[in-house]
């Protein structure tokens, strides 16, 4: 049986790999801070990203540690039921791809408030904004809890407190410098390693299994067989509205993870986006990668449920908390030593890339939304674009600063899984607050109060559950909130007519704006796809060239297959950008030759 002292390998040899990971983050985010020269480039890098780049930046900033930790403790005991949230996610990168992702970018704004300032008044736009910064702290909070949990298995010699602290000082010194440039490229870069690491894994669980058959035919004759369909029986006495996993809570967890998904708050990662065509062409990318991972994310957990199970339930004191070592367990049994320090590398790129992400929305959210109504309150002028970055810059350092308390608070937190905990917040929370960031695209002719309207409306079930202690379960608070908070959205259709004709036409320019093509040369400028390809092509040859310095720990031929497979492919896409690259500056060399000579 595996126990805690297996995790504790050379630990001075995998702090060295982590410390060379942060400071090539940092180096990142210093050769990228170079294009930050306003706000635009800061908080949504000029509207000049490739769809490679925001694709990428899409998936990693949906994937945390909560996806190995937290989604590994439901997958561990239910099988493939969480795949809903996963499914919701693919749809909704399908629904960007078609179309929404088009008109988050074409609304032309940097900060989600921006778009509800335009549409729905200063009102709303300031309480949302305040909420969506609540929303953006509680979640990442949780990703870096995440996170030292998972790290705390791997180099037990570590308290989880070491980790947050150091992983949020990392985090906010190369999103302070670089800003939005920053993110996407280490994202990009992380994205690599991640995605190389949890297919290499997947593959060993099968091999393991001996083969992808005999994997699925040990889940069919385990004990745990019936807990790990897609949809779980319901138990003799069990009621669909309250048991877990079920078909109820299946639609449920599906539309409100697929309303997360399609939402304006989720719409900030197009903005970056060059055109709308860009942003669709990002958001199919994104989804191609989901699909990976809905294999990648979930076999791991599944492999330790089937046969590692005593081990993953010896590695907490708390039997619901033990479950959230699934993903760690499976692959520190199947990896060698070298890997296994690449999927520590990987579980801080996971959680990396959400926190980076949310730093950079929530700093701009305060930047553009907040602090100017603050301003005008004390009678001082706006701030200049450039002492925007100042200000920025500032206010990320102190968002970490509470994200890091956050995830120390939940640390310190007894009886409840992370798993459970962020379908609470997600439910309780967030979701009112999605539901009209989505009606709002599709459903036009309301007044400006209907947001907000719908989003108290929604508000209503979880407190008339908490003060009469009604005891709703996940699913039937789920539906209360939908249903009230749509109802009162389409109700609102009837006082439209109320709003002034002002108004009205503000609404209709509005809508007429988002769906009117982005021209990039007049709009933007110049594009410095070749820079992108180049830097970020260089980043990945030299992450990969870095991976296979671990074969100087490496003895056994697995592992050596494996750290040159992962190296391979990271450097191997590092090399077709820098080739892609290339083929760009001529491509670009030669239309200006025809244009000179067009002159001539």
């Amino acid at each position: 049986m595996m126990d805690n002292s297996e995790f504790s390998g050379g630990t001075f040899t995998e702090l060295l790999v982590i410390s060379v990971y942060f400071a090539f983050l940092v180096f990142v985010g210093v050769i990228f801070g170079k294009l930050v020269r306003n706000s635009q480039d800061y908080f949504k890098a000029g509207g000049q990203a490739t769809w490679w780049l925001v694709g990428a930046s899409m998936f990693m900033s949906g994937i945390s540690t909560f996806t190995f930790v937290g989604n590994a403790s439901g997958i561990f005991k239910s099988g493939w039921s969480p795949l809903a949230i996963y499914l919701a996610n693919v749809l909704g990168f399908i629904v960007g791809g078609l179309f929404v992702g088009a008109w988050y970018r074409q609304m032309r704004i940097i900060t989600v408030a921006e778009a509800i300032r335009e549409r729905f008044g200063s009102r709303t736009e300031k309480i949302l904004a305040v909420l969506l910064i609540v929303n953006g702290l509680v979640w990442t909070g949780a990703v870096l809890y995440g996170l030292a949990v998972f790290m705390g298995i791997l180099i037990p010699s570590v308290p989880q407190w070491a980790v947050i602290v150091g992983v949020g000082v990392i985090v906010i010194g190369y999103c302070t410098v670089g800003g939005n440039w920053a993110v996407m490229a280490n994202d990009f870069a992380q994205g690599l390693i991640m995605v190389s690491v949890t297919v290499l894994v997947t593959i060993l669980c099968f091999n393991y299994a001996g083969g992808i058959g005999a994997f699925f035919d040990a889940i069919s004759t385990s004990p745990a067989e019936s807990d790990m369909r897609f949809v779980t029986p319901l138990p003799e006495g069990g009621h669909f509205m309250k048991d877990s996993y079920g078909v109820t809570w299946l639609i449920v967890t599906f539309l409100v993870q697929f309303f997360n998904q399609v939402s304006l708050f989720l719409g900030v990662r197009y903005f970056s986006a060059k055109d709308g065509k860009e942003a669709q062409k990002a958001s199919i990318f994104a989804g191609i990668l989901m699909c990976v991972g809905c294999l990648a994310f979930f076999v791991p957990p599944i492999f330790g449920r089937i046969f590692l199970y005593d081990e993953v339930m010896a590695m907490h004191a708390d039997p619901m908390k033990a479950p959230e070592y699934a993903y760690a367990v499976a692959s520190r049994f199947l990896l060698p030593s070298g890997a296994f320090i690449l999927m520590m590398v990987s579980m801080l790129a996971a959680a990396i890339s959400s926190l980076d992400t949310g730093l950079n929305r929530n700093s701009a959210l305060i930047v553009r939304n907040i602090l100017p109504s603050i301003f005008r309150a004390m009678g001082r002028e706006r701030l200049s674009e450039q002492r925007e970055v100042t200000y920025g810059r500032y206010i990320t350092v102190g968002l970490g600063v509470i994200i890091m308390a956050t995830a120390m608070f939940y640390s310190e937190m007894q009886g409840i899984t992370l798993f459970d905990l962020m379908l609470s917040i997600s439910n309780m929370l967030m979701l009112p607050q999605f539901v009209p960031l989505v009606l709002f695209l599709f459903v036009r002719r309301v007044p400006g109060w209907a947001a907000l309207a719908s989003m108290f409306a929604g508000f209503a079930p979880s407190f008339v559950n908490l003060i009469f202690d009604l005891g709703w379960s996940y699913q039937e608070k789920s539906l209360a909130i939908l249903i009230c908070s749509v109802s009162v959205y389409v109700l609102s259709i009837l006082f439209y007519g109320k709003d002034s004709s002002e108004k009205r036409a503000k609404y209709k320019a509005f809508y007429e704006t988002m769906e009117r093509p982005v021209d990039f040369k007049k709009e933007v400028g110049a594009s410095n796809d070749v820079f992108q390809l180049t830097q970020v092509g260089s980043f990945s040859l030299v992450l990969g060239s870095l991976a296979l310095l671990l074969l100087f720990i490496e003895s056994s031929p697995l592992g050596i297959i494996c750290i040159l497979s992962i190296a391979g492919f990271v450097s191997g896409c590092g090399v077709l950008m820098l080739w892609a690259a290339k083929r760009e500056k001529r491509r670009i060399e030669n239309e200006r030759i025809v244009a000179e000579q067009s002159r001539k």
